[in-house]
């Protein structure tokens, strides 16, 4: 994957998220200059043709540790979104914290729960990617693997 920054284009604009490679353009566009000051979550929707909406879900200043009270509330606000306002729609989450590249016990445990709670939750999702302050990059099922 290459490190340009894609051009953010409105919803509208933007083609369909079909891919693993579409879905890390979009979050490359979203994420622009890295750098963060706090972890965080970011939340996108997608609608039922894979294509980006304006919803765009951001919880700052999370712990170390997965906050299951966060992650909760997420899930349940998702699946409110999903049931409501973009039925057969699809979820993707970014982990994202300040420092240098490589995953952390941290990041795969943030991108694990994230997982696994989309699932219990019973929300269509993507794999979760993971943002520092050098990249952007899938928490590939290899990455999980090595967390066990």
């Amino acid at each position: 994957m290459t490190d340009d920054i894609p051009r953010l284009r409105r919803p509208r604009d933007t083609p369909p998220i079909r891919s693993q490679a579409d879905l890390y353009r979009q979050w490359r566009a979203l994420m622009g200059d890295l750098g963060f000051g706090s972890s965080q979550v970011f939340m996108i929707v997608l609608d039922e043709n894979d294509r980006f909406t304006p919803v765009v879900q951001n919880i700052v200043e999370l712990p170390d540790v997965p906050d299951a009270d966060a992650i909760d509330g997420l899930m349940t606000f998702c699946r409110m979104l999903l049931d409501e306002i973009v039925p057969r729609g699809s979820a993707a989450f970014l982990f994202a914290r300040p420092g240098p590249s490589g995953i952390t016990a941290s990041d795969r445990a943030w991108a694990t729960r994230l997982a696994i709670a989309a699932r219990d939750h019973g929300v269509a999702s993507h794999p979760v990617h993971l943002a520092n302050d050098d990249e952007v990059r899938v928490f590939a099922p290899d990455d999980e693997i090595a967390s066990a």
